[in-house]
Protein backbone atom coordinates (compact mmCIF):
# COMPACT_ATOMS: atom_id res chain seq x y z
CA UNK A 1 0.00 0.00 0.00
CA UNK A 2 3.17 2.41 0.38
CA UNK A 3 3.79 1.99 -2.89
CA UNK A 4 0.88 2.58 -4.07
CA UNK A 5 0.77 5.70 -1.89
CA UNK A 6 4.01 6.62 -2.92
CA UNK A 7 3.36 6.47 -6.65
CA UNK A 8 0.48 9.12 -6.89
CA UNK A 9 1.80 11.31 -3.79
CA UNK A 10 5.42 12.24 -4.38
CA UNK A 11 5.13 13.80 -7.69
CA UNK A 12 6.71 10.46 -9.05
CA UNK A 13 10.69 11.66 -10.03
CA UNK A 14 10.73 7.23 -9.90
CA UNK A 15 13.38 5.55 -12.06
CA UNK A 16 16.40 3.34 -11.79
CA UNK A 17 19.85 4.85 -10.81
CA UNK A 18 20.97 3.04 -13.96
CA UNK A 19 18.47 4.91 -16.34
CA UNK A 20 19.83 8.57 -14.80
CA UNK A 21 22.87 7.23 -15.81
CA UNK A 22 21.67 6.75 -19.73
CA UNK A 23 19.33 10.24 -19.93
CA UNK A 24 21.87 12.53 -17.98
CA UNK A 25 23.08 14.05 -14.98
CA UNK A 26 20.51 16.14 -13.30
CA UNK A 27 21.11 17.32 -9.90
CA UNK A 28 17.51 19.82 -9.59
CA UNK A 29 16.21 16.04 -10.56
CA UNK A 30 17.66 13.96 -8.16
CA UNK A 31 17.09 16.57 -5.30
CA UNK A 32 13.63 16.72 -6.22
CA UNK A 33 13.32 12.75 -6.39
CA UNK A 34 15.74 12.94 -2.64
CA UNK A 35 13.06 15.54 -1.17
CA UNK A 36 9.84 13.34 -2.72
CA UNK A 37 11.10 10.78 -0.79
CA UNK A 38 9.66 12.48 2.28
CA UNK A 39 6.41 12.33 1.16
CA UNK A 40 6.85 8.48 1.08
CA UNK A 41 5.09 7.95 4.65
CA UNK A 42 1.92 9.72 3.83
CA UNK A 43 -1.46 7.26 4.55
CA UNK A 44 -5.07 8.36 4.52
CA UNK A 45 -6.35 7.32 7.81
CA UNK A 46 -9.69 8.58 9.65
CA UNK A 47 -10.12 7.88 13.07
CA UNK A 48 -14.13 7.01 14.06
CA UNK A 49 -14.51 10.18 16.40
CA UNK A 50 -13.56 12.32 13.17
CA UNK A 51 -15.96 10.19 10.57
CA UNK A 52 -18.52 11.16 13.64
CA UNK A 53 -17.59 14.81 13.72
CA UNK A 54 -19.09 17.11 11.14
CA UNK A 55 -16.78 18.55 8.47
CA UNK A 56 -18.62 21.71 8.52
CA UNK A 57 -20.12 24.63 11.57
CA UNK A 58 -23.27 24.59 8.40
CA UNK A 59 -23.71 20.69 9.35
CA UNK A 60 -25.78 19.17 12.23
CA UNK A 61 -26.47 15.66 13.17
CA UNK A 62 -29.42 14.38 14.51
CA UNK A 63 -30.25 10.38 15.33
CA UNK A 64 -33.07 8.74 14.51
CA UNK A 65 -35.08 6.18 16.51
CA UNK A 66 -36.99 5.47 13.20
CA UNK A 67 -35.01 5.40 10.35
CA UNK A 68 -34.64 4.43 6.17
CA UNK A 69 -32.10 1.63 5.26
CA UNK A 70 -29.78 2.19 2.95
CA UNK A 71 -29.80 -1.34 1.99
CA UNK A 72 -33.88 -1.26 0.72
CA UNK A 73 -32.59 1.64 -2.10
CA UNK A 74 -33.31 0.36 -5.61
CA UNK A 75 -30.77 1.54 -8.04
CA UNK A 76 -33.35 1.63 -11.01
CA UNK A 77 -30.17 2.13 -13.72
CA UNK A 78 -28.22 -0.75 -12.31
CA UNK A 79 -31.69 -2.75 -12.15
CA UNK A 80 -32.36 -2.49 -15.95
CA UNK A 81 -28.56 -3.00 -16.98
CA UNK A 82 -28.90 -6.37 -15.37
CA UNK A 83 -32.36 -7.58 -16.62
CA UNK A 84 -30.55 -6.27 -19.99
CA UNK A 85 -27.47 -8.43 -19.43
CA UNK A 86 -29.38 -11.71 -18.94
CA UNK A 87 -30.11 -11.39 -22.04
CA UNK A 88 -26.76 -11.42 -23.54
CA UNK A 89 -24.30 -14.16 -23.62
CA UNK A 90 -22.47 -14.19 -20.08
CA UNK A 91 -18.86 -14.59 -21.96
CA UNK A 92 -19.44 -11.27 -24.46
CA UNK A 93 -17.85 -8.51 -22.64
CA UNK A 94 -18.28 -6.25 -25.66
CA UNK A 95 -22.18 -7.37 -25.92
CA UNK A 96 -22.32 -6.14 -21.92
CA UNK A 97 -20.48 -3.06 -22.20
CA UNK A 98 -22.78 -2.05 -25.28
CA UNK A 99 -26.05 -2.99 -23.44
CA UNK A 100 -24.93 -1.28 -20.34
CA UNK A 101 -23.49 1.75 -22.48
CA UNK A 102 -26.66 2.29 -24.57
CA UNK A 103 -28.69 2.09 -21.26
CA UNK A 104 -27.43 4.53 -19.58
CA UNK A 105 -27.85 7.17 -22.26
CA UNK A 106 -31.24 6.63 -22.43
CA UNK A 107 -32.07 7.23 -18.52
CA UNK A 108 -29.23 9.93 -18.58
CA UNK A 109 -31.34 11.68 -21.19
CA UNK A 110 -34.20 11.90 -18.80
CA UNK A 111 -33.37 14.96 -16.52
CA UNK A 112 -35.02 17.36 -13.99
CA UNK A 113 -32.96 20.61 -13.83
CA UNK A 114 -30.50 19.62 -16.48
CA UNK A 115 -29.45 16.89 -13.80
CA UNK A 116 -30.02 13.05 -15.23
CA UNK A 117 -32.55 11.54 -12.91
CA UNK A 118 -29.74 8.19 -12.28
CA UNK A 119 -28.12 11.11 -10.35
CA UNK A 120 -29.85 12.65 -7.98
CA UNK A 121 -30.75 11.79 -4.63
CA UNK A 122 -33.70 13.84 -3.35
CA UNK A 123 -35.47 16.63 -4.39
CA UNK A 124 -37.77 18.99 -2.66
CA UNK A 125 -39.61 22.50 -2.96
CA UNK A 126 -40.28 25.29 -0.58
CA UNK A 127 -42.61 27.75 -2.06
CA UNK A 128 -41.06 28.91 -5.33
CA UNK A 129 -37.78 27.27 -4.38
CA UNK A 130 -36.85 24.26 -5.68
CA UNK A 131 -33.67 21.71 -4.71
CA UNK A 132 -31.69 19.06 -6.27
CA UNK A 133 -29.72 16.95 -4.50
CA UNK A 134 -27.57 14.98 -6.35
CA UNK A 135 -23.72 13.46 -6.61
CA UNK A 136 -21.32 13.57 -10.07
CA UNK A 137 -21.15 10.72 -12.39
CA UNK A 138 -17.61 9.70 -11.29
CA UNK A 139 -15.26 6.60 -10.97
CA UNK A 140 -13.16 7.73 -7.91
CA UNK A 141 -14.47 10.54 -6.01
CA UNK A 142 -18.37 10.79 -6.48
CA UNK A 143 -19.55 14.23 -5.00
CA UNK A 144 -22.48 15.95 -3.68
CA UNK A 145 -24.20 19.20 -4.90
CA UNK A 146 -27.05 21.11 -4.91
CA UNK A 147 -28.94 22.43 -7.78
CA UNK A 148 -31.11 25.16 -6.62
CA UNK A 149 -33.83 27.41 -8.26
CA UNK A 150 -35.43 30.17 -6.70
CA UNK A 151 -38.32 30.97 -9.28
CA UNK A 152 -39.85 27.78 -9.43
CA UNK A 153 -37.81 25.95 -11.80
CA UNK A 154 -37.11 29.15 -14.52
CA UNK A 155 -33.61 29.80 -13.65
CA UNK A 156 -30.73 27.77 -11.78
CA UNK A 157 -28.04 27.79 -10.05
CA UNK A 158 -25.09 25.02 -8.67
CA UNK A 159 -23.68 24.80 -5.73
CA UNK A 160 -20.76 22.30 -4.25
CA UNK A 161 -21.85 20.96 -0.66
CA UNK A 162 -18.08 20.32 0.42
CA UNK A 163 -19.07 16.82 0.90
CA UNK A 164 -18.29 13.26 -0.90
CA UNK A 165 -19.85 10.51 -1.07
CA UNK A 166 -18.73 7.91 1.56
CA UNK A 167 -16.00 10.77 2.83
CA UNK A 168 -17.93 10.13 5.31
CA UNK A 169 -21.12 10.29 4.63
CA UNK A 170 -24.01 8.03 1.67
CA UNK A 171 -27.05 10.21 1.49
CA UNK A 172 -30.07 8.18 1.30
CA UNK A 173 -32.38 8.64 -1.92
CA UNK A 174 -35.30 6.71 0.14
CA UNK A 175 -35.12 9.12 2.93
CA UNK A 176 -38.60 9.53 4.88
CA UNK A 177 -38.10 13.31 5.36
CA UNK A 178 -38.48 16.35 2.87
CA UNK A 179 -35.65 17.88 1.38
CA UNK A 180 -36.38 20.84 2.79
CA UNK A 181 -36.55 21.33 6.67
CA UNK A 182 -37.14 24.98 6.50
CA UNK A 183 -36.70 27.77 4.64
CA UNK A 184 -32.78 27.80 5.39
CA UNK A 185 -32.26 24.05 6.07
CA UNK A 186 -32.01 20.90 4.03
CA UNK A 187 -32.20 17.96 5.74
CA UNK A 188 -30.92 14.04 3.85
CA UNK A 189 -31.03 10.98 5.85
CA UNK A 190 -27.48 8.94 5.48
CA UNK A 191 -25.44 6.60 6.94
CA UNK A 192 -22.18 7.46 8.12
CA UNK A 193 -19.24 5.46 6.86
CA UNK A 194 -15.23 5.11 7.63
CA UNK A 195 -12.91 3.66 4.97
CA UNK A 196 -10.98 0.99 6.40
CA UNK A 197 -9.06 0.19 3.30
CA UNK A 198 -8.35 2.48 0.04
CA UNK A 199 -8.53 1.66 -3.29
CA UNK A 200 -5.64 0.00 -4.62
CA UNK A 201 -4.63 -0.06 -8.67
CA UNK A 202 -5.09 -2.33 -10.62
CA UNK A 203 -7.46 -4.43 -8.42
CA UNK A 204 -8.99 -4.12 -4.84
CA UNK A 205 -11.84 -1.53 -4.36
CA UNK A 206 -11.93 0.64 -1.31
CA UNK A 207 -13.74 -0.92 2.26
CA UNK A 208 -15.64 0.79 4.20
CA UNK A 209 -17.57 0.31 7.82
CA UNK A 210 -20.80 1.62 8.92
CA UNK A 211 -20.29 3.52 11.93
CA UNK A 212 -24.38 5.06 12.46
CA UNK A 213 -26.69 4.19 10.05
CA UNK A 214 -29.87 5.75 11.66
CA UNK A 215 -28.05 10.04 11.09
CA UNK A 216 -30.31 12.22 9.76
CA UNK A 217 -27.77 15.25 8.16
CA UNK A 218 -29.47 18.95 8.50
CA UNK A 219 -27.39 21.57 6.29
CA UNK A 220 -27.35 25.13 6.93
CA UNK A 221 -27.55 26.58 3.33
CA UNK A 222 -26.47 29.95 4.01
CA UNK A 223 -22.56 28.79 3.51
CA UNK A 224 -22.87 26.76 0.84
CA UNK A 225 -24.85 29.34 -1.67
CA UNK A 226 -22.52 31.83 -1.13
CA UNK A 227 -20.92 33.23 -4.36
CA UNK A 228 -18.84 36.34 -3.17
CA UNK A 229 -17.41 37.22 -6.53
CA UNK A 230 -20.49 35.94 -8.30
CA UNK A 231 -18.71 34.31 -11.13
CA UNK A 232 -20.95 30.87 -10.68
CA UNK A 233 -18.44 29.12 -8.34
CA UNK A 234 -20.04 29.00 -4.74
CA UNK A 235 -16.89 29.93 -2.36
CA UNK A 236 -16.78 26.35 -0.90
CA UNK A 237 -15.36 24.97 -4.31
CA UNK A 238 -13.47 28.12 -5.42
CA UNK A 239 -11.75 26.85 -2.19
CA UNK A 240 -11.60 23.33 -1.84
CA UNK A 241 -11.75 22.14 -5.31
CA UNK A 242 -10.59 24.83 -7.80
CA UNK A 243 -8.17 26.97 -5.48
CA UNK A 244 -9.08 29.33 -6.98
CA UNK A 245 -9.84 33.09 -5.83
CA UNK A 246 -13.77 33.12 -4.38
CA UNK A 247 -13.19 37.05 -4.44
CA UNK A 248 -11.84 37.60 -7.66
CA UNK A 249 -14.71 36.63 -11.01
CA UNK A 250 -11.10 36.47 -12.89
CA UNK A 251 -8.16 34.83 -11.01
CA UNK A 252 -6.08 35.19 -13.71
CA UNK A 253 -6.83 38.43 -14.90
CA UNK A 254 -6.99 37.19 -18.43
CA UNK A 255 -10.29 38.76 -18.75
CA UNK A 256 -12.10 35.64 -18.94
CA UNK A 257 -14.50 34.48 -16.33
CA UNK A 258 -13.51 31.93 -13.85
CA UNK A 259 -16.56 30.01 -14.96
CA UNK A 260 -16.03 30.72 -18.55
CA UNK A 261 -11.88 29.78 -18.17
CA UNK A 262 -10.71 26.77 -19.55
CA UNK A 263 -7.77 27.48 -17.02
CA UNK A 264 -8.95 29.66 -14.71
CA UNK A 265 -6.04 29.94 -12.22
CA UNK A 266 -3.24 30.78 -14.93
CA UNK A 267 -2.75 32.84 -18.18
CA UNK A 268 -2.02 31.20 -21.16
CA UNK A 269 1.49 31.57 -22.52
CA UNK A 270 2.77 30.94 -25.82
CA UNK A 271 6.82 29.98 -26.30
CA UNK A 272 9.10 27.25 -27.27
CA UNK A 273 8.90 25.18 -24.10
CA UNK A 274 4.85 25.50 -23.69
CA UNK A 275 5.45 23.78 -27.26
CA UNK A 276 7.50 21.16 -26.20
CA UNK A 277 5.27 19.83 -23.34
CA UNK A 278 2.01 20.46 -25.43
CA UNK A 279 3.96 17.98 -27.97
CA UNK A 280 4.73 15.32 -25.15
CA UNK A 281 1.55 15.88 -23.69
CA UNK A 282 -0.57 15.43 -26.31
CA UNK A 283 1.21 15.42 -29.88
CA UNK A 284 3.11 12.40 -30.69
CA UNK A 285 1.38 12.89 -34.17
CA UNK A 286 4.43 10.79 -35.57
CA UNK A 287 2.89 7.90 -33.51
CA UNK A 288 0.79 6.40 -36.32
CA UNK A 289 4.42 5.99 -38.34
CA UNK A 290 6.69 4.58 -35.24
CA UNK A 291 4.34 2.58 -33.51
CA UNK A 292 6.48 1.43 -30.99
CA UNK A 293 5.44 2.55 -27.52
CA UNK A 294 8.90 1.68 -26.29
CA UNK A 295 10.31 3.77 -28.54
CA UNK A 296 8.08 6.87 -29.35
CA UNK A 297 10.18 9.05 -30.54
CA UNK A 298 9.15 12.21 -32.87
CA UNK A 299 10.15 15.61 -34.40
CA UNK A 300 8.18 19.14 -33.23
CA UNK A 301 8.36 21.60 -35.52
CA UNK A 302 8.01 24.91 -34.71
CA UNK A 303 7.61 26.57 -38.14
CA UNK A 304 4.88 24.24 -38.83
CA UNK A 305 3.16 23.62 -35.02
CA UNK A 306 0.37 25.90 -34.91
CA UNK A 307 -0.56 23.86 -38.51
CA UNK A 308 -0.15 20.60 -36.98
CA UNK A 309 -1.58 21.27 -33.86
CA UNK A 310 -4.62 22.00 -35.06
CA UNK A 311 -5.13 18.83 -37.55
CA UNK A 312 -4.07 17.06 -34.26
CA UNK A 313 -7.12 19.05 -32.90
CA UNK A 314 -9.42 18.52 -35.57
CA UNK A 315 -8.33 14.36 -35.06
CA UNK A 316 -9.05 14.88 -31.43
CA UNK A 317 -12.81 16.27 -32.20
CA UNK A 318 -13.74 13.67 -34.43
CA UNK A 319 -13.64 10.72 -31.91
CA UNK A 320 -17.02 9.79 -31.03
CA UNK A 321 -16.69 10.51 -26.92
CA UNK A 322 -15.93 14.48 -28.07
CA UNK A 323 -19.60 15.06 -28.93
CA UNK A 324 -21.76 17.86 -27.39
CA UNK A 325 -20.92 18.64 -24.18
CA UNK A 326 -23.53 17.86 -21.41
CA UNK A 327 -24.23 20.48 -18.34
CA UNK A 328 -22.55 18.32 -16.51
CA UNK A 329 -19.69 17.79 -18.41
CA UNK A 330 -19.32 21.65 -18.80
CA UNK A 331 -18.96 21.37 -14.58
CA UNK A 332 -16.32 19.12 -14.70
CA UNK A 333 -12.31 19.96 -14.58
CA UNK A 334 -9.44 17.73 -14.82
CA UNK A 335 -6.92 17.88 -12.17
CA UNK A 336 -3.26 18.13 -13.04
CA UNK A 337 -0.36 17.84 -10.49
CA UNK A 338 2.82 20.39 -11.70
CA UNK A 339 5.12 22.72 -10.56
CA UNK A 340 6.27 23.39 -14.04
CA UNK A 341 5.09 27.50 -14.88
CA UNK A 342 5.26 26.93 -18.32
CA UNK A 343 2.92 23.87 -18.06
CA UNK A 344 0.41 25.29 -16.14
CA UNK A 345 0.07 28.31 -18.63
CA UNK A 346 -0.13 26.39 -21.67
CA UNK A 347 -3.22 25.96 -24.03
CA UNK A 348 -5.17 23.36 -22.85
CA UNK A 349 -6.83 22.70 -25.92
CA UNK A 350 -10.19 23.18 -25.50
CA UNK A 351 -9.97 21.19 -22.09
CA UNK A 352 -11.27 22.39 -18.47
CA UNK A 353 -8.10 21.55 -16.15
CA UNK A 354 -7.08 22.79 -12.75
CA UNK A 355 -3.02 23.16 -12.10
CA UNK A 356 -2.36 22.60 -8.42
CA UNK A 357 1.09 22.64 -7.18
CA UNK A 358 2.29 19.86 -5.48
CA UNK A 359 2.10 22.46 -2.24
CA UNK A 360 -1.80 22.94 -2.63
CA UNK A 361 -2.18 19.51 -4.19
CA UNK A 362 -1.02 18.16 -0.34
CA UNK A 363 -3.88 20.29 0.65
CA UNK A 364 -6.31 18.37 -1.62
CA UNK A 365 -5.69 15.01 -0.89
CA UNK A 366 -5.93 15.46 2.37
CA UNK A 367 -10.03 16.24 1.86
CA UNK A 368 -10.20 13.16 0.46
CA UNK A 369 -8.43 9.58 -0.74
CA UNK A 370 -9.81 9.72 -4.20
CA UNK A 371 -8.13 13.20 -5.02
CA UNK A 372 -5.04 11.22 -5.07
CA UNK A 373 -5.51 9.65 -8.23
CA UNK A 374 -4.42 12.59 -10.54
CA UNK A 375 -2.20 13.01 -12.92
CA UNK A 376 1.30 14.12 -11.89
CA UNK A 377 3.81 16.35 -14.22
CA UNK A 378 7.50 16.85 -13.08
CA UNK A 379 9.14 20.24 -13.76
CA UNK A 380 11.68 20.40 -17.01
CA UNK A 381 14.37 20.03 -15.43
CA UNK A 382 17.32 20.71 -17.90
CA UNK A 383 20.38 18.30 -18.17
CA UNK A 384 23.41 19.04 -16.20
CA UNK A 385 25.52 17.36 -18.91
CA UNK A 386 24.22 17.56 -22.54
CA UNK A 387 23.26 21.19 -24.38
CA UNK A 388 19.79 21.68 -24.87
CA UNK A 389 18.30 18.50 -23.39
CA UNK A 390 15.66 18.16 -20.92
CA UNK A 391 13.90 15.56 -18.83
CA UNK A 392 9.63 15.43 -17.83
CA UNK A 393 8.40 12.72 -15.95
CA UNK A 394 4.72 12.32 -15.89
CA UNK A 395 3.08 9.23 -14.02
CA UNK A 396 -1.06 9.30 -14.17
CA UNK A 397 -3.52 6.60 -12.67
CA UNK A 398 -3.03 3.53 -15.00
CA UNK A 399 0.11 4.73 -16.91
CA UNK A 400 3.22 7.03 -16.88
CA UNK A 401 6.17 8.17 -18.70
CA UNK A 402 9.58 9.72 -18.69
CA UNK A 403 10.51 11.98 -21.69
CA UNK A 404 13.94 13.13 -23.21
CA UNK A 405 13.29 16.37 -25.21
CA UNK A 406 16.03 17.94 -27.16
CA UNK A 407 16.43 21.23 -29.03
CA UNK A 408 17.26 20.54 -32.58
CA UNK A 409 17.16 22.30 -35.99
CA UNK A 410 13.70 22.12 -36.67
CA UNK A 411 12.48 22.50 -33.06
CA UNK A 412 12.66 19.45 -30.69
CA UNK A 413 13.12 16.08 -30.76
CA UNK A 414 10.87 14.19 -28.15
CA UNK A 415 11.31 10.70 -27.08
CA UNK A 416 10.06 8.34 -24.79
CA UNK A 417 12.31 6.42 -23.00
CA UNK A 418 10.50 4.59 -19.95
CA UNK A 419 7.23 3.88 -19.27
CA UNK A 420 5.17 1.60 -17.36
CA UNK A 421 0.93 0.79 -17.09
CA UNK A 422 -0.60 -1.23 -14.86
Amino acid sequence: MKQILTLFFSLLYIFSAAQDQEICKCEALKKARDSSRKTDSYHYKITRKQALTPPFKFISIQYLKRFSRSENIIDSLETKIASAARKVASDSLLGNYKVSDSIKKIEFAKQYGDIPWPLIVKTGKFNNTIAILYQTDSSFNVKYYLRISMDNGETWKNYYTGMEKNNNYFFKSNSQFPLWKDSRHLQIEADIVRMTRPLTFPHGEPEYETLKNNALVVINIDEIIKDSDGDGFNDLEEKMELFTNPHSKDTDNDGVSDSEDNNPKYKTTDNDFTKALLAAIYGEYDLINNPDPLTIEFIVNLKTFKEDFASQRERYNSYPNNDKKSFLDKLQYDVIVTDDENLRRADTLGKRIIFLTSKEFSKYVQQSFSNLYVPVYSKLFKCDDKKDTYILIHNGVSRGETYVITRVPEGWNIKVINHWIT
